[in-house]
């Protein structure tokens, strides 16, 4: 997976382009939620910076060196500090509860165990903090996710990309407090938003 987003990251964020008109008014939505010190997994080329008010202070972390190194130049022009960093998803090497709200972008599908991934993030973050994964999913309508179904074999040859992952039952497993589900898309893309557990 490294290797085929570390490969052209530049072209990656152009590509985007189409896709970004689609979740624009959703990673605003994601900025209306977020709060302090952020953590953002899946960060990529920056494409939610921008939706990100300046109160929220960003570390971004992505598994591709290549998409930060593509990233901190977006930043730079943006005028915006942010703090990149290359990590994995599954083991993320910060402290419990250091994190006054996390967002995943877009990762979930790539990220080979997204249920560990979740639990971290839920570890890093502080009790009762707003979570939010904008990811695509498997679709609750079932003849676009029969297609899902058809076409995914093929795209995790390709790109490891997961088409057709339960996400929302993973979030949930995980320990995330799902607040509410915005499906969009014919149920391809989702906005789930929740909170870390609250500390016992």
């Amino acid at each position: 997976m490294r290797r085929i987003y570390d490969r052209d990251p530049a072209g990656y964020h152009r590509g985007s382009a189409l896709t970004e008109r689609l979740l624009a008014a959703r990673r605003r939505k994601v900025g209306e939620i977020v709060t302090g010190r952020l953590l953002d997994i899946g960060f990529g080329t920056g494409m939610s910076l921008t939706h990100y008010p300046p109160s929220v202070s960003v570390i971004g972390i992505d598994a591709s060196l290549g998409m930060l190194r593509f990233a901190r130049a977006e930043a730079a022009n943006l005028g915006r500090a942010v703090q990149l960093v290359e990590m994995d998803a599954e083991r993320l090497g910060f402290p419990d509860r250091s994190f006054d709200s996390v967002a995943f972008n877009l990762c979930l599908c790539t990220i080979g165990d997204p249920e560990r991934a979740v639990r971290e993030a839920v570890r890093v973050a502080r009790p009762g903090a707003p979570m939010t994964f904008l990811e695509h999913v498997r679709s609750h309508l079932l003849p676009v996710a029969l297609l899902q179904d058809a076409l995914s074999p093929v795209l995790v040859a390709l790109q490891q990309d997961h088409f057709n992952r339960r996400t929302e039952q993973a979030i949930r497993r995980a320990g995330v407090e799902v607040t509410s589900v915005e499906r969009f898309a014919w149920g391809f893309f989702n906005l789930i938003v929740g909170r870390a557990p609250q500390a016992t």
